[in-house]
Protein backbone atom coordinates (compact mmCIF):
# COMPACT_ATOMS: atom_id res chain seq x y z
CA UNK A 1 0.00 0.00 0.00
CA UNK A 2 1.29 3.30 -0.70
CA UNK A 3 2.32 5.68 1.79
CA UNK A 4 -0.77 7.92 1.21
CA UNK A 5 -2.89 4.85 1.13
CA UNK A 6 -1.95 4.16 4.83
CA UNK A 7 -2.77 7.54 5.85
CA UNK A 8 -5.89 7.98 4.08
CA UNK A 9 -6.69 4.55 5.69
CA UNK A 10 -5.34 5.57 8.97
CA UNK A 11 -7.44 8.75 8.80
CA UNK A 12 -10.59 6.64 7.92
CA UNK A 13 -9.89 4.77 11.30
CA UNK A 14 -9.47 7.83 13.15
CA UNK A 15 -12.46 9.36 11.91
CA UNK A 16 -15.27 6.50 12.54
CA UNK A 17 -13.70 5.72 16.17
CA UNK A 18 -13.60 9.47 16.85
CA UNK A 19 -17.18 9.69 18.14
CA UNK A 20 -17.09 6.61 20.08
CA UNK A 21 -15.68 8.39 23.71
CA UNK A 22 -18.93 10.68 22.91
CA UNK A 23 -21.46 7.73 23.05
CA UNK A 24 -19.67 5.98 25.45
CA UNK A 25 -20.24 8.87 27.76
CA UNK A 26 -23.57 9.26 26.15
CA UNK A 27 -24.56 5.32 27.27
CA UNK A 28 -22.56 5.76 30.61
CA UNK A 29 -24.77 8.69 31.62
CA UNK A 30 -28.16 6.75 30.64
CA UNK A 31 -26.97 3.41 32.87
CA UNK A 32 -26.23 6.03 35.51
CA UNK A 33 -29.85 7.37 35.67
CA UNK A 34 -31.01 3.92 34.70
CA UNK A 35 -29.37 2.27 38.31
CA UNK A 36 -30.61 5.32 40.27
CA UNK A 37 -34.33 4.53 38.73
CA UNK A 38 -33.87 0.91 39.87
CA UNK A 39 -33.16 2.41 43.48
CA UNK A 40 -35.93 4.28 43.42
CA UNK A 41 -34.43 7.77 43.69
CA UNK A 42 -36.35 10.93 43.17
CA UNK A 43 -35.58 13.00 40.19
CA UNK A 44 -35.52 16.12 42.15
CA UNK A 45 -36.06 17.26 45.48
CA UNK A 46 -39.29 16.06 47.01
CA UNK A 47 -39.21 19.49 49.26
CA UNK A 48 -41.61 21.13 47.04
CA UNK A 49 -38.77 22.90 45.34
CA UNK A 50 -36.14 22.68 42.45
CA UNK A 51 -33.11 25.03 42.72
CA UNK A 52 -29.91 25.42 40.46
CA UNK A 53 -27.53 25.76 43.72
CA UNK A 54 -28.55 24.30 47.46
CA UNK A 55 -25.75 26.09 49.67
CA UNK A 56 -27.11 25.52 53.02
CA UNK A 57 -27.68 22.75 55.28
CA UNK A 58 -31.35 21.41 55.05
CA UNK A 59 -31.84 17.95 56.14
CA UNK A 60 -34.89 18.37 53.39
CA UNK A 61 -32.48 19.07 50.55
CA UNK A 62 -29.18 17.72 51.15
CA UNK A 63 -28.03 16.39 47.90
CA UNK A 64 -31.56 16.92 46.62
CA UNK A 65 -30.95 20.00 44.40
CA UNK A 66 -28.38 20.43 41.28
CA UNK A 67 -25.72 21.64 42.78
CA UNK A 68 -24.35 22.26 46.29
CA UNK A 69 -21.30 22.57 48.37
CA UNK A 70 -20.49 19.42 47.01
CA UNK A 71 -20.46 20.36 43.92
CA UNK A 72 -17.48 21.87 44.30
CA UNK A 73 -15.56 18.63 45.94
CA UNK A 74 -16.76 16.83 42.25
CA UNK A 75 -15.28 19.80 40.06
CA UNK A 76 -11.63 19.06 42.13
CA UNK A 77 -11.79 15.12 41.91
CA UNK A 78 -12.48 15.83 37.92
CA UNK A 79 -9.43 17.76 38.06
CA UNK A 80 -8.03 15.09 40.06
CA UNK A 81 -8.99 12.32 37.51
CA UNK A 82 -7.70 14.74 34.82
CA UNK A 83 -4.00 14.28 36.48
CA UNK A 84 -4.13 10.79 37.06
CA UNK A 85 -5.97 9.53 33.51
CA UNK A 86 -3.17 12.00 31.85
CA UNK A 87 -0.21 10.58 33.55
CA UNK A 88 -1.13 6.50 32.92
CA UNK A 89 -2.54 7.22 29.77
CA UNK A 90 -0.44 9.66 28.20
CA UNK A 91 -0.85 8.06 24.63
CA UNK A 92 -4.90 8.36 24.95
CA UNK A 93 -7.10 10.67 22.87
CA UNK A 94 -8.32 12.94 25.45
CA UNK A 95 -11.86 12.29 24.70
CA UNK A 96 -11.06 8.83 25.68
CA UNK A 97 -9.78 9.95 29.61
CA UNK A 98 -12.82 12.12 29.05
CA UNK A 99 -14.83 9.20 29.10
CA UNK A 100 -13.23 7.30 32.00
CA UNK A 101 -13.58 9.80 34.11
CA UNK A 102 -17.49 10.62 33.33
CA UNK A 103 -17.55 6.68 34.10
CA UNK A 104 -15.84 6.69 37.44
CA UNK A 105 -18.18 9.52 38.41
CA UNK A 106 -21.45 7.36 37.45
CA UNK A 107 -20.15 4.42 39.34
CA UNK A 108 -19.47 6.46 42.52
CA UNK A 109 -22.75 8.22 42.06
CA UNK A 110 -24.62 4.63 42.01
CA UNK A 111 -22.67 3.43 44.81
CA UNK A 112 -22.89 6.29 46.66
CA UNK A 113 -27.14 5.68 46.56
CA UNK A 114 -26.90 2.27 47.55
CA UNK A 115 -29.34 2.06 50.74
CA UNK A 116 -26.05 0.42 52.70
CA UNK A 117 -23.80 3.44 51.57
CA UNK A 118 -26.74 5.82 52.40
CA UNK A 119 -26.31 4.28 55.72
CA UNK A 120 -23.13 5.07 56.22
CA UNK A 121 -23.04 8.15 55.27
CA UNK A 122 -25.87 9.41 56.88
CA UNK A 123 -24.72 8.26 60.61
CA UNK A 124 -20.85 8.90 60.09
CA UNK A 125 -21.08 11.52 62.94
CA UNK A 126 -20.21 14.56 60.73
CA UNK A 127 -23.88 16.03 61.66
CA UNK A 128 -24.90 15.98 58.63
CA UNK A 129 -28.48 14.48 57.21
CA UNK A 130 -27.70 12.17 54.26
CA UNK A 131 -30.53 10.56 52.77
CA UNK A 132 -29.28 9.52 49.15
CA UNK A 133 -29.44 11.85 46.18
CA UNK A 134 -31.81 12.88 43.89
CA UNK A 135 -31.27 11.79 40.26
CA UNK A 136 -30.47 15.73 39.07
CA UNK A 137 -27.74 15.85 41.98
CA UNK A 138 -25.87 13.00 40.90
CA UNK A 139 -26.14 14.09 37.27
CA UNK A 140 -24.91 17.65 38.49
CA UNK A 141 -21.98 15.91 40.63
CA UNK A 142 -21.01 13.75 36.97
CA UNK A 143 -21.54 17.38 35.31
CA UNK A 144 -19.22 18.69 38.06
CA UNK A 145 -16.57 16.01 37.61
CA UNK A 146 -16.66 16.58 33.64
CA UNK A 147 -16.50 20.39 33.94
CA UNK A 148 -13.19 19.92 36.44
CA UNK A 149 -11.96 17.35 34.14
CA UNK A 150 -11.88 19.43 31.45
CA UNK A 151 -10.56 22.99 33.35
CA UNK A 152 -7.70 20.53 33.82
CA UNK A 153 -7.12 19.90 30.42
CA UNK A 154 -6.92 23.69 29.69
CA UNK A 155 -4.51 24.10 32.88
CA UNK A 156 -1.20 24.17 34.10
CA UNK A 157 -0.70 21.56 36.37
CA UNK A 158 0.48 23.51 39.26
CA UNK A 159 -2.60 25.56 39.08
CA UNK A 160 -4.58 22.36 38.88
CA UNK A 161 -3.31 21.37 42.29
CA UNK A 162 -4.19 24.93 43.29
CA UNK A 163 -7.82 24.30 42.10
CA UNK A 164 -8.54 21.19 43.95
CA UNK A 165 -7.19 23.40 47.34
CA UNK A 166 -9.24 25.68 46.66
CA UNK A 167 -12.66 23.34 46.15
CA UNK A 168 -11.32 21.74 49.44
CA UNK A 169 -10.65 25.06 51.17
CA UNK A 170 -14.31 26.16 50.09
CA UNK A 171 -16.34 22.85 51.03
CA UNK A 172 -14.81 23.29 54.27
CA UNK A 173 -15.86 27.05 54.68
CA UNK A 174 -19.41 26.67 53.15
CA UNK A 175 -20.62 23.30 55.14
CA UNK A 176 -17.34 22.89 57.46
CA UNK A 177 -17.49 18.84 55.69
CA UNK A 178 -14.53 18.23 53.04
CA UNK A 179 -13.01 15.14 51.25
CA UNK A 180 -10.01 15.34 53.97
CA UNK A 181 -12.63 15.95 57.12
CA UNK A 182 -14.19 12.98 55.65
CA UNK A 183 -11.65 10.73 55.50
CA UNK A 184 -10.47 11.66 58.83
CA UNK A 185 -14.05 10.78 60.40
CA UNK A 186 -13.63 7.46 58.74
CA UNK A 187 -10.56 6.64 59.51
CA UNK A 188 -10.66 7.54 63.18
CA UNK A 189 -13.93 5.40 63.74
Amino acid sequence: MSETGAVASRGKANDSTSYRPYVAIACIVLAQIAVLLLLEREWVCTCGSIQFWQGTLDPAQNSQQLTDPYSFLHFAFGCGLYLWLRAIRPHWHGAKRAAYAVLSSALWETVENFPFVIEIFGTDGSGMHYSGDSIANSLGDTLAVALGFAASSRLPRSLTFCVILAMEVATFALIGDSAITTLFRISVS
